[in-house]
């Protein structure tokens, strides 16, 4: 609130229009200013400072690991990341090779494919709880003091 009193009192002259030095030295802050925090006026009706504005993210909380289209790869990335997954996902592999096959090969990988199956249900069910988090705490309202 201070901030967008203080930019328009820097940007408005004596008659009431903008002047273009102090506003352009405004603009090439926010353009070097990559490491700090800039804060802006949202009721200012210069062009470069809306399209700037439009530039930024929204404020949207997500904490959901997965999309749609990136559940399996990243699921499996993350349970091949144990080592008992590696290990038996190994011995089923292993049992596919003639010479070293204990038994038959399919009922090798029918226990790692039931455990890792039940992860992924898991860690699906977990990320529709955190998605289903995310539209309550996004939808809420809340109050905006302004001026």
């Amino acid at each position: 609130l201070l901030c967008s009193f203080v930019f328009s009192l820097l940007c408005k002259n004596v008659t009431g229009s903008v002047s273009k030095t102090m506003l352009q030295y405004f603009l090439e802050g926010i353009y070097l200013a990559k490491n700090r925090r800039v804060v802006m006026p949202s009721w200012t009706e210069h062009e470069e400072i809306k399209e700037l504005q439009q530039s930024y993210s929204r404020n949207k909380v997500r904490t959901t690991k997965y999309t749609f289209i990136s559940f399996i790869p990243k699921n499996l990335f993350e349970q091949l990341h144990r080592f008992a997954n590696v290990y038996f996902v190994f011995l089923g592999a292993l049992n596919f090779v003639p010479i070293v096959n204990a038994f038959q090969p399919e009922i090798s990988i029918i226990p790692i494919v039931f455990v890792m199956s039940i992860t992924a249900v898991k860690d699906l069910w977990e990320d529709q709880r955190r998605k289903k988090s995310d539209q309550q705490v996004n939808n809420r309202l809340c109050d905006i003091y302004d001026r």
